[in-house]
């Protein structure tokens, strides 16, 4: 304790009196002197640290010091994501701080906080701030989870528990602790955090799964209250902590891995990668590809390679997109032997053929893959009744894009982002069953079936594909939109953009929608609940005024009646 609080008097700028313990045949009062002497040095000491900031105290005071009307506790709470109970124990360790330097806060119930003082007051506190050497970094549980999921991910050789608490500058038992968070957040990637007396603590499992849990944890998927790390301008892994990393050895040594994986290397391989290929992934999996050659090249380069599977490699090598993979493999990564070149290049395949496309390849699919788009197209129409689905090749495209990739993603346990789903598409249990067929389908002939975030958009190119085989009828739509003209026009154009099939739009005040003027319509598609609605003889679909995807599908289920 004395030696902890001396090294820290040292930095804080605090004298100390060292007391020899050969000196002990002193006299009882020169005892006393050095005794006191050093309590009163340990006092001041204590009362420099706290007198001093944590980072998070820091941030929240910068807030503070450049706002010019008072904020309550939960507006600033919301600009750091910090909760108002958070905010308020901040702001009373920050008080005796701000009496030092003559500043005070205003607390006004019902009105927020204000930071009461002259400006160059201000903006003199302002400077001392952003260059303050004297911060405590101290971590969330979150925080510290995260940061050693990237540790043991990243690890060259086991961790000793020793090294965690020193890297943390937390207990044993807060690091024990931590570590069986940091275990539940491993398995669902198929993961384990093995550990052993005097040899320390690792990750266990595949190479191929340990780069998922990285990817998704760079993303800021994984399961947390406020992701430390996430993609920016798809471009590069932005630290939340990279601003003080000096603070704490675990940060410093994040900070440092981060920046060693090169984003804007990588996009320029996945864009040439593109032109090979004669077609454009979709913009998000466009950055999650990225991220995904990224991890690849720096683990490479750190020899921390995929292990050969005989099944991925066999399967990548029949996919006709595997001399354009293995090419720029051998290029990009010279020095690897050929069965490691080979194992990397059926990785790499494997994330690009799970990768949705904006537009098709001018590469074609393998023979069994191709087998598998006609088996699924027949399937449709045989369950519909209309053979002519067989040969649309809209419903095809949509299929190749971007149902395939999610079941070659499953096969292989691939991680991709999961798009937010916004409402269920599907529109009854027969609809349902086609798509479980239709899955068990895929999983027969690919190994893997459609997982259940690629359902929702599988229901709406089937949607789709029943409103293009519809026969050609006039529809008269009424759209009532009480909310301004400007939003009308931009709905109406929404309409004719997403459902050109849909027919001509009337826009009608709802104070003149009436029985009588309805009958002379096909549907009514209004943004607000209709008073008499029951007394209408037509149907009725309200939608969001900005158009969302499960009002695009109700349109399209009422479309498609009458012909399934």
């Amino acid at each position: 304790m004395c030696q902890s609080l001396s090294y820290r008097a040292q930095r804080a700028g605090v004298p100390t009196v060292a007391v020899d313990p050969r000196h002990t045949s002193r006299t009882c009062s020169a005892w006393g002197h050095c005794a006191k002497a050093n309590h009163r040095s340990q006092a001041a000491i204590c009362s420099v640290l706290m007198l001093s900031l944590t980072t998070t105290q820091r941030d929240l005071l910068c807030q503070l010091l450049v706002a010019e009307q008072p904020a309550s506790a939960a507006a600033l709470g919301a600009q750091l994501r910090l909760t108002p109970r958070q905010v308020q124990y901040g702001l009373r360790e920050i008080r005796p701080w701000l009496d030092r330097r003559n500043l005070a806060l205003r607390n006004t119930p019902g009105v927020g906080v204000q930071l009461i003082g002259e400006p160059a007051q201000k903006r003199a506190l302002l400077a001392e701030l952003r260059g303050q050497s004297r911060l405590q970094l101290i971590l969330t549980a979150d925080q510290r989870q995260q940061l050693l999921v990237l540790r043991l991910l990243t690890a060259d050789e086991p961790v000793i528990l020793d090294r965690f608490q020193h890297e943390l500058a937390v207990s044993r038992l807060t690091v024990l602790r931590d570590l069986e968070v940091v275990e539940a957040r491993l398995q669902p990637f198929g993961l384990e955090l093995a550990r052993r007396q005097h040899r320390g603590w690792w990750v266990a499992g595949p190479e191929l799964l340990q780069r998922q849990a990285l990817a998704a944890l760079f993303w800021g998927s994984l399961p947390c209250e406020r992701p430390l790390t996430q993609i920016s301008n798809g471009t590069h892994v932005a630290f939340s902590l990279a601003e003080d990393a000096a603070f704490l050895p675990i940060v410093t040594d994040i900070n440092r891995l981060i920046r060693s994986f090169d984003m804007i290397a990588a996009r320029t391989v996945l864009a040439e990668i593109e032109a090979e290929l004669g077609g454009h992934f979709a913009e998000e999996a466009f950055v999650w590809l990225t991220l995904a050659l990224a991890i690849q090249r720096q683990r490479a380069a750190a020899g921390r390679l995929v292990s050969e599977e005989t099944a991925m490699l066999a399967w990548a090598q029949a996919q006709a997109i595997w001399p354009v993979v293995e090419q720029s493999v051998s290029q990009r990564l010279p020095t690897l032997s050929l069965g490691a070149s080979r194992s990397e290049a059926s990785a790499l395949a494997a994330h690009l053929c799970a990768a949705p496309r904006a537009e098709l390849w001018r590469i074609e699919f393998s023979s069994s893959l191709d087998s598998l788009l006609k088996s699924l197209m027949q399937e449709i129409a045989l369950h519909y009744a209309l053979p002519e689905l067989a040969q649309d090749e809209l419903l095809r495209a949509g299929l190749e894009a971007h149902i395939l990739p999610t079941c070659v993603r499953q096969r292989f346990a691939l991680w991709s982002p999961t798009p937010p789903v916004e409402g269920n598409t599907s529109s009854d249990g027969a609809e349902r069953l086609l798509i479980t067929r239709l899955s068990g389908t895929a999983a027969a002939a690919l190994g893997a079936a459609i997982p259940p975030d690629a359902e929702e958009e599988l229901a709406l190119l089937l949607q789709a594909a029943l409103v293009r085989v519809q026969p050609e009828r006039f529809r008269r739509v009424l759209v009532v939109c009480p909310s301004g003209m400007a939003t009308t026009q931009l709905l109406v154009a929404r309409l004719r953009a997403r459902l050109p099939y849909l027919g001509t739009f009337e826009v009608l005040p709802l104070r003149a929608l009436s029985p009588q003027r309805a009958a002379m319509a096909d549907l009514i598609i209004s943004t607000v609940p209709l008073p008499n609605r029951g007394e209408l003889p037509v149907a009725v679909i309200q939608v969001h005024p900005a158009l969302r995807s499960d009002d695009i599908a109700a349109l399209m289920r009422w479309l498609g009646e009458g012909i399934v």
